[in-house]
């Protein structure tokens, strides 16, 4: 008997209104998460990555709408669900590291009652209570002195102890998805090895599923068990971390691993994709990479078909046709 995935996303569409109709951000995304894996999500800066993820919390800024598809939480349709049940798994069941700790955190409030503040709404603990297991949190994502930061306020403390007490703050429900969206960017080597190895560690005590967001192959390398390619709101290509690392097939994710520095390109510029994600301008039929794809033809510009390649691994490629 096959067990029902954590998490199942199911032909997700994304749409903002023009003044000329509508802009459709993500289009026909499906994908699932099991509990304990980490799935990774990559692509460009304006891929659609973020609005994904916003998606699994029905948190879409307006006048961004979800136009299409369904997401099944434990086998429940969320979206079908009314906002005071959907409170109940935001934050609690589902919860999410913002991409910036600056904005995610109010300035005028301590990094203890931010972090229990989660706890208070989902659970009955006492605010005592819920502000020791805030300090026992920060102590246990490596903030030294926790007792004494939970009373800082955020522009009090560096930037990699903010990112750790979002995390805290993420976690202090122990939920059953963690999204992190670009958790480890802006942050040095160091810091960001260590905010990685932290998020495997509590993952294992957990068993938490992890949405791990990232522009960058190499940290997604060090996390994720399968991958995800993003562009222009549409799958690209998905497969186990190792298939997309050692054969990938879209040229897309060709293009993305072609970027990553390498010993051999030391003292050389590094490789680019020429051009740019498209906008909100730039509608139109087809493969939304066509224009940057070295390999791109005719077909491309009306059809973006989904092959599977094996049974962990699917591309949006055209070409892939010929292969299969």
């Amino acid at each position: 008997m096959t067990s029902i995935p954590l998490l199942e996303v199911k032909d997700l569409g994304i749409s903002f209104p023009l003044d000329d109709g509508q802009f459709q951000a993500v289009s026909d995304f499906s994908f699932s998460l099991a509990a304990g894996n980490t799935l990774g999500l990559v692509g460009e800066s304006g891929s659609g990555k973020s609005l994904t993820a916003l998606s699994l919390l029905r948190l879409i800024p307006e006048p961004g709408t979800i136009s299409k598809g369904e997401i099944y939480f434990k086998g429940e349709n969320i979206l079908t669900l009314p906002e005071d049940q959907m409170r109940a798994i935001r934050g609690r069941k589902i919860s999410m590291i913002f991409q910036e700790p600056m904005t995610a955190l109010n300035p005028v409030l301590t990094i203890g009652r931010q972090i229990a503040e989660a706890l208070l709404i989902h659970s009955e603990i006492s605010p005592a209570g819920a502000h020791q297991k805030a300090v026992e949190l920060l102590d246990r994502v490596g903030i030294p002195d926790a007792t004494a930061r939970a009373l800082d306020y955020p522009h009090n403390i560096s930037g990699g102890m903010r990112q750790r007490a979002v995390i805290a703050m993420a976690l202090i429900c122990e939920p059953e998805i963690l999204i992190a969206d670009e958790a480890t960017t802006a942050l040095d080597t160091t810091v960001q090895a260590q905010i990685l190895d932290l998020l495997i560690d509590l993952q294992a005590e957990y068993n938490m599923a992890i949405l791990f967001i990232s522009h960058n192959l190499g940290v997604v390398s060090e996390i994720a068990d399968e991958v995800m390619v993003m562009y222009g709101g549409r799958l690209m290509e998905s497969a186990l971390a190792s298939q997309i690392f050692n054969a990938p097939q879209h040229p897309y994710t060709k293009g993305l691993l072609s970027t990553l520095p390498r010993p051999e390109l030391r003292g050389q510029n590094l490789p680019t994709i020429e051009g740019s994600v498209p906008s909100r301008f730039d509608q139109f039929d087809g493969c939304p990479f066509r224009s940057r794809c070295t390999e791109a033809g005719d077909e491309c510009r009306w059809e973006i078909p989904i092959y599977n390649i094996s049974v962990d691994q699917r591309a949006a490629c055209i070409k892939l046709k010929r292969q299969i």
